[in-house]
């Protein structure tokens, strides 16, 4: 009577696990809710976007810009080289805040121009040229 209890007992386990699946239907296992993907900051716009850099192209363009970026952020002079021999420098003021003025000088044929700039940390955690 103890083996039949026992047999009694593993059938009624097997019948409740049968009910859970669908016969011949493989198991269902839900992804994992994908991490969101973290926006990146818009690119900088910097002086060497605008009217200061109108002899620059596009390549040297981004090169300059990036050397203000790298600049305001460090608050630290950077120099840069870009394609034909143009090359240049930022340099940073003081920090006001969020906020920083600078200088960016650019030699193209070896005639410098220097333009004058004032950035601000954006709430994204880039900088945005201020005006």
């Amino acid at each position: 009577m103890n083996s039949l209890a026992r047999a009694g007992f593993a059938c009624a386990v097997l019948v409740s696990l049968a009910g859970c699946a669908t016969p011949g239907a493989e198991p269902q296992v839900s992804a994992p809710a994908a991490a969101p993907t973290p926006v990146a900051p818009p690119p900088y716009v910097g002086l060497a976007s605008g009217a200061f850099g109108d002899s620059l192209d596009a390549a040297n363009k981004t090169t300059a810009n990036n050397a203000e970026v790298a600049a305001l952020t460090s608050g630290e002079r950077k120099t840069w080289r870009g394609d034909d021999g143009v090359y240049g420098y930022v340099a940073p003021g003081a920090a006001n805040g969020d906020c920083r003025d600078f200088s960016h000088t650019v030699y193209i044929n070896g005639r410098p121009k220097t333009g004058n700039g004032s950035a601000c940390r954006a709430p994204d955690g880039g900088w945005k040229l201020k005006g």
